[in-house]
């Protein structure tokens, strides 16, 4: 009987780039499934290898990440080869050693772990860059050695989180599910829901044809960035600012499962 390799990444994804990156490992991986990390997912199979991939938020991994890592029974997959992909736009901050340190306390190994530049689009605090095409070249350039390693089942060591940096870390999380108060939406609005669909914190619902939030952000601010009319905004600081989806992602591939 010939048995084959199963491999699964899991990604989160506010506007695209970590989703890019996934697919870019998956076209390499035999039998491989790309899953959300919004999704819920029991991994009940064997796989030969597990992968995770996300941006870092706040010097660190976004609480969605955290929590589905937290969740995992590692019962059939404590001998796979598991490895971590951090995207960041400025620094990379304790993304890794914080997947090291969760997955340890689990007995799980992280075998590999690597950060990677992509597009800076946390558009609430810096206007987005008008150089998409090359900063999205740049990317696969850097990335494909990374994906070479990851086919390769190749490890390295991952450092240990920075004192300092966690306990920024924490003090922002500690803040961040309420700061959708600040969020709010103009006459342009047109009722269509994408801001709802694409939240991946589940955290917009409609009502009375406005969207309502739910102080559970994650401020992956898919939100502002996805509306076609840009009716949503951060207090006054994003109305003059350009807006950012991958360019190879489009808003429904970013749709979040009920």
């Amino acid at each position: 009987m010939i048995h084959l390799n199963k491999n699964i990444i899991f990604y989160f994804s506010g506007t695209g780039n970590s989703l890019q990156g996934a697919r870019e490992i998956a076209k390499t991986l035999e039998n491989c499934q790309v899953v959300s990390m919004t999704d819920d997912f029991v991994l009940a199979d064997n796989y030969t290898s597990i992968g995770f991939i996300y941006p870092i938020y706040f010097q660190g991994m976004p609480l969605c990440v955290r929590d589905f890592v937290l969740k995992i029974n590692w019962e059939h997959n404590k001998k796979a080869y598991v490895y971590a992909v951090a995207t960041y736009g400025a620094i990379a901050g304790n993304g890794l050693s914080q997947m090291k340190k969760l997955l340890s306390d689990n007995g799980v190994k992280l075998n590999y772990g690597e950060k990677i530049v992509m597009f800076s689009n946390y558009v609430v605090r810096y206007d987005m860059s008008k150089k998409v095409k090359e900063k999205t070249a740049k990317f696969l350039k850097n990335f494909a050695p990374i994906v070479e390693n990851i086919k390769n089942k190749k490890t390295n060591e991952v450092s240990n989180p920075n004192f300092l940096l966690e306990k920024y870390y924490n003090a922002q999380m500690k803040a961040v599910a309420s700061l959708d108060r600040n969020f709010n939406i103009s006459d342009d609005c047109i009722s269509c829901g994408i801001c709802e669909k694409v939240c991946q914190g589940k955290n917009i619902v409609i009502k009375e044809g406005k969207p309502f939030f739910q102080n559970k952000c994650q401020q992956c601010v898919a939100c502002i960035q996805v509306c076609p009319r840009r009716a949503i905004d951060y207090k006054n600081s994003t109305k003059k600012r350009g807006r950012y989806i991958n360019p190879t992602i489009t808003y429904e591939d970013l749709i979040v499962k009920k």
